[in-house]
């Protein structure tokens, strides 16, 4: 994927937070690459939102870091188009997920 001249590298900063989306409009594929994640209690987890221009989130999944990586990645298949959505974010959010953003946003990075 990173040979790809199709792919677009976007910064990630937030906080404490850094790291890349590869973002693939070709493929439909974004993989985040993301380090120094605030730690979460057992009833957390990161959730991935992709926004619409209306303003509208939807979700794009959810993960948790594995212990003891300096690192996190996960790649992100859209259901529709990247081109129907203005940017990702990352959320905090209760075990399970959420039907919309209700925790802390951890970062936001614009297409």
């Amino acid at each position: 994927m990173l040979s790809s001249p199709n792919i677009q590298t976007l910064s990630i900063s937030g906080g404490q937070v850094s790291g890349s989306l590869l973002v693939d409009k070709n493929n439909n594929k974004v993989v985040l690459i993301a380090q120094n994640l605030p730690a979460l209690t057992e009833n957390q987890i990161y959730q991935i939102w992709l926004v619409k221009p209306d303003g509208g989130r939807v979700s794009a999944g959810l993960f948790h870091p594995e212990s003891g990586q300096s690192y996190t990645t996960k790649t992100i298949l859209p259901t529709q188009s990247l081109s129907n959505y203005l940017r990702i974010g990352v959320t905090i959010e209760p075990a399970g997920g959420s039907d919309k953003p209700t925790g802390t946003r951890i970062f936001k990075v614009d297409f």
